[in-house]
C-alpha cells in the first residue's frame, strides 16, 4: 500500500490494481471565498487517468469539488468509478452521474466493499452529513476520519470496537469553522490544544502504528476572516505533540510526497515547506466582496424565510418563532430576520444585535441552503457583545436539515418538553376526577 499526498484532505491509495483518490480539492477557494489551500498542488487533472476511484467523504466543498471535477477531462472520467456514502438526497450521487462517470457506487453503511485484488473499502456515515472510510489493502488498515468529530473517550471506544485494528490514522489537526472574535486570540488557541487533545483520544482507543495529520492544510482568505490565521496549530508543533508526547509514528507529506506503509519516514523536509508557506500567508492577496444591494438582499431574506417555512410545514410554527436581530456591515443598517414576519429592517443599536456581517455573505445564506454552514465554518463574521449568535444560527440549522431532507424535531427539544407538558396537563385533568369518582 503506497499513499501519495495530493492536497489538505486529499491522497491516492495505490495497491494493486487500485488507484483510489479522496476528495481532491486541488484549486480555487471554498466556503463562499473564505478557504484558500496553503500550499500548491502537484497532481494535474491530466493525472486522472491513472485513477480508478474517488471517493468523497461529505458534501462540503474542500472535500467534494465541483468546479475541480468538471476539469478532469471527459474521457478519463468516464473510466473512474465514484463512491459516496449512501444518503436520503442523492445529490452527490446524481451530479457525479451528470458528469459521466462510469460507475457511482452509494455505500451501505457497515458493508465492507471489494475494489480491487484484497482491497476493501467501508464507509459509514457520521454526523451532520459527513463519513468516514476505512480501507483494507493487503496486511494494512487505514482510517480516514476526515472531518468527523470523535472527541470524546465515548466516541472513539464505540468506533474502536466496530472498525477493529487500525494500522494508519488519517486525522484534521486544526480547528476547522468560526473560534471567537477577531481580538478572541485565546480561545482560538485554546480550540487549537483541543484538537491536539482529540487526537490523543484517538489514540489510546485506535492504537494506529501511525498518523498522517491533514486536512487542516488551509488558510482564512478573505478580509472579513483573515484573523482566524491567527491561533492556527502549525504543523512543527503537531508534529512534535504525536512524535514526543503521544510517542507515535508522524508522518507529515507535502503535496506530491509517495509513501509506503511500514516504511521510515522523515518528515522534516514536509514540515519545513509548509512552514515556508505558512509565512508567505501575510503576503497573500485577500479576497473582497462586492456589496448586494438592499432591495436584492430584502427580496432574497423573505424567499429564504418562505422557503423553510414551504419545507417543513408541519414545524411551522416552531419555525415562526425564530428571531435574530442583524446588523450589516457594509450599509450599515440594521435588520431582523423572522420565521413570522420574514427579513426587514429595524431601528436598533449595532452592539445589540445578535450577528454583524457584510451583505455578500448574508446573501449567500439566504441563497444557498448551506449558506448558514458556510458561514459557520469561513468566519466571515462577529458576534457584538451582547448578541446571541444561536439566534441567527438556528435559521441555518433549519436551512441544512431541508438541504439534506432531514428531519428537524432534534433542534427544538423545548417544543417536545411543551408538548409533554400538555400531555401531563391533560391527563392531570382527566385522571383527577377519575379518582374522585373511584373514590366516592
Amino acid at each position: 500500500m503506497r499513499i501519495t499526498f495530493v492536497n489538505h484532505a486529499s491522497f491516492i491509495l495505490e495497491y494493486g490494481s487500485v488507484r483510489l483518490i479522496c476528495d481532491p480539492w486541488m484549486e480555487g477557494m471554498a466556503f463562499d471565498n473564505g478557504w484558500a489551500l496553503l500550499s500548491r498542488t502537484q497532481l494535474r487533472f491530466e493525472d486522472f487517468k491513472e485513477i480508478t476511484h474517488i471517493w468523497f467523504s461529505h458534501e462540503h466543498p474542500d472535500h467534494f469539488a465541483p468546479q475541480n471535477l468538471l476539469k478532469i477531462p471527459l474521457e478519463y472520467r468516464k473510466k473512474i468509478t465514484v463512491l459516496f456514502q449512501e444518503t436520503t438526497d442523492r445529490k452527490v450521487a446524481s451530479y457525479c452521474k451528470k458528469l459521466d462517470f462510469l460507475t457511482i457506487v452509494e455505500l451501505k453503511q457497515d458493508v465492507l466493499y471489494r475494489l480491487g485484488d484484497d482491497f476493501d473499502i467501508r464507509c459509514d456515515p457520521y454526523t451532520d452529513g459527513d463519513s468516514y472510510a476505512l480501507f483494507k489493502a493487503g496486511q494494512w488498515t487505514l482510517l480516514n476520519l476526515n472531518d468527523c468529530v470523535v472527541d470524546t473517550t465515548e466516541k472513539a471506544a464505540e468506533l474502536s470496537r466496530s472498525l477493529g485494528r487500525i494500522d494508519v490514522l488519517c486525522t484534521q489537526f486544526g480547528y476547522a469553522n468560526k473560534v471567537g472574535n477577531t481580538a478572541d486570540i485565546e480561545l482560538r488557541e485554546d480550540a487549537s490544544r483541543e484538537k491536539l487533545e482529540r487526537i490523543r483520544i484517538q489514540v489510546d482507543h485506535f492504537d494506529p502504528k501511525s498518523i498522517i495529520p491533514f486536512a487542516s492544510f488551509v488558510h482564512f482568505c478573505h478580509v472579513e476572516n483573515a484573523y482566524m490565521n491567527t491561533g492556527m496549530n502549525r504543523i512543527d508543533g503537531v508534529h512534535s505533540f504525536i512524535q514526543e508526547q503521544l510517542r507515535r509514528d508522524c508522518v507529515v507529506l507535502y503535496p506530491g510526497d509517495t509513501w509506503s506503509f511500514g516504511e521510515v519516514w522523515d518528515s522534516s523536509g514536509s514540515v519545513l515547506k509548509y512552514l515556508d508557506d505558512v509565512r508567505q500567508i501575510p503576503d497573500r492577496s485577500l479576497v473582497m466582496s462586492e456589496t448586494v444591494d438592499l432591495r436584492t438582499l430584502i427580496a432574497n431574506g423573505n424567499i429564504y424565510r418562505q422557503t423553510l417555512l414551504t419545507g417543513y410545514p408541519e414545524y411551522k410554527k416552531s419555525i415562526e418563532a425564530l428571531n435574530a436581530k442583524i446588523h450589516v456591515t457594509d450599509h450599515d443598517q440594521t435588520f431582523a430576520l423572522s420565521g413570522k414576519e420574514g427579513f426587514h429592517p429595524i431601528n436598533v443599536a449595532p452592539g445589540s444585535c445578535d450577528i454583524s456581517l457584510g451583505s455578500q455573505a448574508l446573501n449567500y445564506c439566504f441563497c444557498q441552503l448551506w449558506g448558514g454552514d458556510t458561514l459557520n465554518v469561513n468566519a466571515r463574521f462577529q458576534v457584538p457583545s451582547s448578541g446571541d449568535y444561536h439566534k441567527f444560527r438556528m435559521f441555518g440549522a433549519v436551512a441544512s436539515q431541508l438541504n439534506r431532507k432531514e428531519d428537524i424535531a432534534h433542534l427544538f427539544p423545548t417544543i417536545t418538553c411543551r408538548a409533554v407538558s400538555k400531555i401531563r396537563r391533560v391527563l392531570s385533568n382527566f385522571i383527577a376526577p377519575m379518582r374522585r369518582i373511584s373514590r366516592s
